[in-house]
Protein backbone atom coordinates (compact mmCIF):
# COMPACT_ATOMS: atom_id res chain seq x y z
CA UNK A 1 0.00 0.00 0.00
CA UNK A 2 1.33 3.43 -0.87
CA UNK A 3 0.81 6.79 0.81
CA UNK A 4 -1.90 7.86 -1.64
CA UNK A 5 -3.93 4.70 -0.96
CA UNK A 6 -3.65 5.40 2.77
CA UNK A 7 -5.12 8.89 2.22
CA UNK A 8 -8.09 7.38 0.39
CA UNK A 9 -8.62 4.84 3.16
CA UNK A 10 -8.26 7.49 5.89
CA UNK A 11 -10.83 9.82 4.34
CA UNK A 12 -13.23 6.97 3.53
CA UNK A 13 -13.06 5.80 7.14
CA UNK A 14 -13.72 9.34 8.38
CA UNK A 15 -16.84 9.51 6.23
CA UNK A 16 -18.03 6.07 7.40
CA UNK A 17 -17.54 7.20 11.01
CA UNK A 18 -20.00 10.04 10.53
CA UNK A 19 -17.46 12.85 10.53
CA UNK A 20 -18.88 16.05 9.07
CA UNK A 21 -17.56 16.47 5.48
CA UNK A 22 -16.07 19.89 6.29
CA UNK A 23 -13.96 18.31 9.04
CA UNK A 24 -12.79 15.55 6.67
CA UNK A 25 -11.87 18.24 4.13
CA UNK A 26 -9.88 20.11 6.76
CA UNK A 27 -8.05 16.99 7.98
CA UNK A 28 -7.18 16.05 4.39
CA UNK A 29 -6.03 19.62 3.77
CA UNK A 30 -8.05 19.79 0.57
CA UNK A 31 -9.05 23.08 -1.04
CA UNK A 32 -12.58 21.94 -1.92
CA UNK A 33 -15.20 19.65 -0.42
CA UNK A 34 -15.76 18.19 -3.91
CA UNK A 35 -12.23 16.82 -3.99
CA UNK A 36 -12.66 15.25 -0.58
CA UNK A 37 -16.09 13.72 -1.08
CA UNK A 38 -16.07 12.84 -4.80
CA UNK A 39 -12.50 11.62 -5.23
CA UNK A 40 -11.29 10.40 -1.85
CA UNK A 41 -14.43 8.93 -0.25
CA UNK A 42 -15.37 5.47 -1.48
CA UNK A 43 -18.34 3.19 -0.89
CA UNK A 44 -17.24 -0.05 0.71
CA UNK A 45 -18.89 -3.44 0.31
CA UNK A 46 -22.16 -3.48 2.20
CA UNK A 47 -22.39 0.28 2.79
CA UNK A 48 -25.30 0.78 0.41
CA UNK A 49 -27.20 -2.26 1.73
CA UNK A 50 -26.67 -1.09 5.32
CA UNK A 51 -27.96 2.39 4.42
CA UNK A 52 -31.08 0.94 2.82
CA UNK A 53 -31.68 -1.32 5.82
CA UNK A 54 -31.81 1.76 8.06
CA UNK A 55 -34.74 3.30 6.17
CA UNK A 56 -38.10 3.16 7.95
CA UNK A 57 -40.86 1.03 6.48
CA UNK A 58 -43.09 2.80 3.95
CA UNK A 59 -46.12 0.84 5.07
CA UNK A 60 -48.44 3.09 7.06
CA UNK A 61 -49.88 1.67 10.27
CA UNK A 62 -53.60 0.78 10.01
CA UNK A 63 -54.65 3.72 12.23
CA UNK A 64 -52.90 6.17 9.88
CA UNK A 65 -54.56 4.61 6.81
CA UNK A 66 -57.99 5.20 8.34
CA UNK A 67 -57.14 8.83 9.10
CA UNK A 68 -55.91 9.45 5.54
CA UNK A 69 -58.93 7.90 3.78
CA UNK A 70 -61.32 10.87 4.23
CA UNK A 71 -58.81 13.35 2.78
CA UNK A 72 -58.14 11.28 -0.33
CA UNK A 73 -54.42 11.08 0.30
Amino acid sequence: MDFHALRHMFITRLARSGVVPAVAKSLARHSTIVLTMDHYTHTLIGDERAALDRLPSIEAPRADQAALAPTGT
